[in-house]
């Protein structure tokens, strides 16, 4: 076989780039020219039947037929974001880009940056151009010439999944987990485009702090704030020891507090009725969990708290919809703003905005923080519930969500 006369869209390899993660292996089949994938990890159960003779194929015609795509640590997204803040002119834009992706957070720092100072597209351009050099080593270096601007059918095998028109069918595996085996598309959203807010969508509930102060100021059982010294205030956290003064006059010390930024809960469910739930450590109580995707609502200035000079980049709907599709790859077009609580009233001033999300379809793979290490998967109804009663859902504001939920 000669190489160097087969020709591969430069686009089919660009895109299995974009859509690499570290928890699956791609691998561009050249008889039919398309990107097949297969778990990089059996936490699923083991693969199906159909994955078991693709993987069988793979290995019995490697590098004859089928070859391996990059993977995520292959690309080093780090390395990318470096030379970006490099070919910036020298200033402050790069000195804040630099120390932003210094230590634990930096994507989501990085990001915080560029939104803010208004250079997201030229981010998003450059990445681009590195993806596409990128795909033109891997073609230089396994001997295969390339063609650019043709699209193919980059449709992905999809093992199990009835294919209908190129959409993922999002088939159930039966153990309830949350990637269907070897089902991965291959085209994704451009980065960086934002979804179109649904109709009628409300921004998240949005009254809260500012809108019961001047009721609170008047309330005879309101507490006086005499003192406040700031323990802690870095990018992360603001923990305060603050004095007050009871209604009754007598004055009461210590009293720690804190703040965080708001944050976003979604009951999502797909198309056949499953909640998509994820599985991660809690260093609180020290346990993995089960719950539903959650995350933070992104501030302009980079931090992990508000207060009363809350600067959000994103709105709550925003929020929870990039959260849903980062830590699951499933979006929805049916959103639903349940309720906006407290995260905790006694010592906390953040809020937690609850959404509802029906008939979600996966699009992508996991597209996770540095920091975040957790497992997708899905459940019924019947099964959260066990879940719940056996102590094993522990999230309170998680299951204020699912009780909203399920009232419609």
């Amino acid at each position: 076989m000669n190489k160097s006369n087969i020709r591969i869209p430069l686009k089919l390899i660009i895109d299995a780039i974009e859509m690499a993660d570290d928890m699956w292996s791609q691998y561009l089949d050249i008889e039919n020219m398309e990107v097949v994938s297969l778990p990089e990890d059996q936490f699923l159960g083991g693969l199906c039947e159909e994955d078991e003779e693709l993987s069988e194929l793979i290995e019995e015609e490697w590098n004859i037929r089928f070859f391996g795509l990059p993977s995520q640590s292959d690309i080093n997204e780090y390395s990318i974001m470096e030379h970006f803040i490099w070919s910036l002119p020298g200033g402050q834009i790069q000195d804040t880009l630099e120390n932003a992706i210094r230590g634990r957070g930096a994507f989501r720092r990085f990001k915080d940056a560029i939104n803010r100072y208004g250079i997201e597209q030229s981010w998003y351009d450059y990445q681009d151009e590195a993806y596409r050099e990128a795909a033109v080593r891997w073609c230089e270096g396994h001997g295969f010439g390339y063609v650019e601007d043709v699209k193919p059918d980059t449709t992905t095998r999809e093992s199990g999944a009835k294919q209908d028109g190129g959409e993922d069918s999002a088939a159930t595996r039966d153990n309830g987990a949350m990637r269907d085996s070897g089902t991965k598309k291959n085209s994704r959203a451009k980065k960086g485009s934002k979804a179109k807010k649904d109709s009628g969508a409300k921004k998240g509930s949005g009254e809260k702090k500012g809108e019961q102060k001047g009721k609170e100021e008047q309330n005879p059982l309101a507490w006086e704030e005499v003192s406040t010294e700031h323990i802690v205030q870095d990018e992360w956290i603001d923990f305060r020891r603050s004095v007050y003064r009871f209604p009754d006059g007598s004055v009461f010390e210590p009293y720690y507090s804190y703040s965080r930024r708001d944050y976003v809960v979604i009951v999502a469910s797909d198309e056949e009725g499953n909640y998509l739930c994820v599985r991660q450590f809690r260093q609180g109580i020290k346990e993995v969990t089960t719950e539903f995707p959650a995350g933070g609502i992104e501030r302009k200035d980079g931090r992990e708290y508000g207060g009363a000079d809350d600067l959000p980049a994103e709105d709550a709907l925003e929020a929870a919809k990039r959260e849903l599709l980062e830590e699951t790859g499933y979006e929805s077009s049916e959103w639903k703003h349940l309720l906006t609580v407290p995260s905790n009233a006694t010592i906390a001033d953040n809020y937690a905005y609850l959404f509802a999300a029906k008939n979600c379809r996966r699009v992508s793979g996991q597209s996770l923080d540095e920091t975040e290490f957790l497992n997708a998967e899905k459940h019924t109804a019947q099964e959260i519930e066990a879940l719940i009663a056996e102590g094993k859902f522990q999230q309170a504001i998680h299951v204020t969500a699912w009780l909203l939920a399920l009232r419609g």
